[in-house]
């Protein structure tokens, strides 16, 4: 009996130490012993709210996804729409991770767009993060980003104008998350947005006749994909993250043994890239 007992406690001292590595609140589970008698215990269950101060804190030291559009555009790369997320796939994005992958994927396309000056589809994708704002339930905290919308539309072929409105309404909507009570959404819109900024740097560098610049900005994106990376890892203890985190582990891995990206390296993201972006748009 006593043999028993200590193998009971054993197995649930692993189980609690495994749930202790996740911030969590608390919830109670029953089950049964291995001497058939009904047990219950104080378990712990994944709550990202109390995580809000590290998520902020990581987020605002990393650097902004839109460098990447702007290093592009001065490397001399052509703007590739093919590469964007097509707008139509905002229908597939049914749950809240899903729509918050999808707030942040399309943000950077958004301003993709603005730096090449495509008025058009920076007024389309606007629209998009509009009732991708409302699905999420945060038009309190983001309607001042719907203005900011309507008045891109209006201004489209005024690219001082367009430019202000982009960068304001950016600053805004990262202000207001920031702020809010959703740190779930911030996190994983910053997660998928600097996914596909990613996802488009490498694919140009692939591809580009002479790629040597496109290399040179991959090698200084270490701090970017490792606070990627450590974001996922906050969060993966949700179910539904951990396949992301377990996804771009080879990323991160990549970036720590190297600290000058090659085509060797290159070759090596590519996929891992396109695989964890395929995941976030469900193909």
């Amino acid at each position: 009996m006593k043999s028993t007992t200590l193998k009971n406690m054993l197995i649930l001292g692993i189980m609690l130490l495994v749930v202790a590595g996740c911030n969590s609140s608390a919830k109670k589970s029953k089950g049964t012993t291995t001497d058939g008698k009904e047990a219950s215990v104080e378990v712990e269950e994944f709550d990202v709210v109390k995580m809000k101060d590290q998520i902020v804190e990581a987020i605002q030291k990393m650097p902004k996804i839109s460098d990447v559009a702007d290093m592009l555009n001065q490397a001399g790369a052509s703007y590739i729409i093919d590469l964007t997320v097509p707008v139509e796939d905002a229908e597939k994005m049914l749950t809240s991770y899903q729509k918050s992958l999808g707030l942040g994927m399309f943000s950077f396309d958004f301003e993709y767009a603005h730096v090449y000056n495509r008025g058009d589809k920076v007024a389309q994708i606007g629209e998009l993060l509009k009732q991708l704002i409302r699905d999420l339930g945060l038009e309190t905290e983001l309607t001042s980003s719907e203005g900011y919308v309507e008045r891109i539309k209006t201004n489209t072929e005024n690219k001082d104008s367009v430019d202000y409105l982009v960068t304001s309404a950016i600053n805004f909507a990262n202000q207001q998350l920031a702020a809010s009570d959703r740190p779930d959404v911030y996190a994983l819109s910053v997660i998928g947005g600097n996914v596909e900024a990613l996802y488009i740097l490498t694919q140009v560098a692939l591809f580009a006749n002479d790629n040597t610049e496109f290399l040179n900005i991959l090698s200084n994106q270490n701090e970017r994909v490792s606070t990627v990376f450590s974001l996922l890892e906050l969060m993966s203890c949700d179910e539904t993250i951990k396949p992301y985190y377990e996804s771009l582990a080879p990323l991160a891995d990549i970036f720590k043994q190297n600290d000058r990206i090659e085509a060797e390296q290159l070759n090596q993201m590519v996929p891992v890239i396109e695989k964890t972006r395929s995941m976030m748009l469900m193909k």
